[in-house]
């Protein structure tokens, strides 16, 4: 049997597992829209994406008063709740993680989501059997923070030098990079492919085949 390059593989959820970043967008938009605010261009929504939901309202929407922030973060998780189970894992996402799995490989999850969401999208994808260890932002600090990527390796008693990131935003990146770990870019979610290679990943693909390819090779 091939010998993985890694013994552990964090995976980032939306963008990178689910085809969800189109939901998001929409939900920051209806939820601004909701109390009365120009919602930001897709665009700069898009480059947020990653963070947890807090960090993400900061950063769109500075300008605005606490009381208003709380709002908008109510109409973005009724907008998510409302649309859950329309996000759809990405091609070959399923049947990778089935090879990286049958190839020993241990596998994590590092989202920005809450628990309450991960919880519902492992269970609506049938992937939760394949994760030994999943962290979500209501428990630990927000990507790029290394906070996920060490408690998963403190978790898994694997060694940083072991593990690999595999995500879709610069945020994921940067986590990888903060804890010391490899990371690997995806460009089918959130963001650009010139944007993804100046963080210097160790590999930069366009599928999740191609990602599980390289990672038993």
């Amino acid at each position: 049997m091939t010998t993985p390059r890694f013994d552990l593989v964090i995976l980032d959820w939306d963008g990178t597992v689910a085809d969800s970043t189109g939901i998001i967008v929409d939900a920051v938009i209806s939820a601004a829209e909701g109390v009365g605010v120009a919602a930001p261009p897709k665009e700069l929504i898009l480059r947020t994406l990653g963070l947890g939901l807090n960090q993400l309202l900061i950063k769109l929407f500075s300008h605005l008063p606490h009381g208003l922030l709380e709002k908008i973060a109510e109409g973005y998780r009724s907008h998510c709740h409302a649309n859950e189970g329309n996000s759809y894992l990405f091609d070959g996402v399923k049947e990778g993680i089935e090879r990286l799995y049958q190839h020993k490989c241990k596998l994590a999850v590092a989202t920005g989501k809450s628990r309450k969401e991960l919880k519902f999208a492992l269970q609506d994808t049938e992937l939760e059997r394949y994760f030994c260890s999943t962290k979500t932002v209501d428990e630990c600090f927000s990507k790029p923070h290394p906070h996920m990527i060490e408690a998963i390796l403190e978790e898994t008693k694997i060694p940083a030098k072991r593990s690999v990131i595999v995500g879709d935003t610069h945020y994921d990146l940067e986590m990888g990079r903060n804890a010391n770990i490899q990371t690997i870019a995806v460009t089918y979610g959130a963001q650009t492919k010139d944007v993804l290679l100046s963080f210097s990943p160790l590999g930069c693909f366009d599928s999740f085949i191609e990602v599980v390819d390289f990672l038993l090779p």
